[in-house]
């Protein structure tokens, strides 16, 4: 009789430990599952996509533009103050994220869609023919620009730069050109990242000299100034 309640002592014992086994276990895996829920549902939402301490927020990666239409956008200026402005439109481009900042990229641009968009007509026609030649732009020799991009900075005031080099006329210039980025939701659908940015590059540096007051003497109010003020906006994935 001892012998048989030590037995059944013996049974209970392992059946109570299996039960508790099984209990826990059957937790662990809820747990486990709530916790993969909660970071799938934050990484929807956009956690866990910012790189800590990076104003840049954008997650490391290789990103391409969109199909969407990209913006260069040019404005120049006489001397008297007069000004003209247009667009070119970026063909093609991508851009390495690494570690919070924007490490390498190129974006290339088609200098035959140049287009000035402040007048119209006939005199809209003549002054791009005039602008697109050997004296300007010279896009037939030159039908590619290519901004090439180096690395990227943020200052103490939250300030973000692009180190970036301008292939442009045939000529390389380096340019610290100030840079904002955000996500955006994309007309086909889905979210992207939309970087902006703005420059002024000295066109003499990039051998179009043409009407140049720094090249030329006795222009008079016919100066063309050096500087031309740069644009862009490129939306990418």
């Amino acid at each position: 009789m001892k012998t048989y309640n030590l037995l059944m002592a013996g049974l209970l014992l392992v059946a109570s430990s299996c039960s508790n086994e099984e209990n826990t276990s059957l937790s662990d895996k809820k747990s486990d599952g709530e916790s993969h829920a909660a970071m799938m549902e934050a990484s929807e939402n956009g956690a866990f996509q910012k790189n800590p301490g990076s104003e840049l927020g954008i997650p490391d990666g290789k990103y391409l533009l969109t199909k969407e239409t990209h913006l260069i956008t040019w404005e120049a200026s006489k001397i008297t103050g007069s000004t003209h402005s247009g667009i070119i439109l970026a063909e093609s481009g991508k851009f390495m994220v690494e570690e919070g900042v924007i490490s390498r990229g190129v974006v290339s641009i088609k200098m035959n869609s140049f287009e000035v968009t402040d007048i119209t007509g006939e005199d809209k026609a003549n002054f791009e023919g005039h602008l697109t030649s050997e004296d300007f732009l010279s896009i037939e020799t030159f039908p590619t620009a290519r901004l090439m991009m180096n690395g990227s900075s943020t200052d103490d005031a939250g300030t973000m730069t692009l180190d970036c080099a301008f292939d442009f006329h045939g000529v390389v210039v380096n340019y610290n050109v100030p840079f904002t980025a955000k996500e955006k939701k994309l007309a086909e659908g889905g979210m992207g990242y939309q970087i902006n940015g703005a420059f002024t590059i000295d066109r003499t540096k990039h051998n179009m000299t043409y009407g140049s007051g720094s090249v030329f003497d006795d222009l008079g109010d016919r100066v063309i100034n050096d500087g031309i003020k740069i644009g862009f906006e490129f939306t990418a994935i």
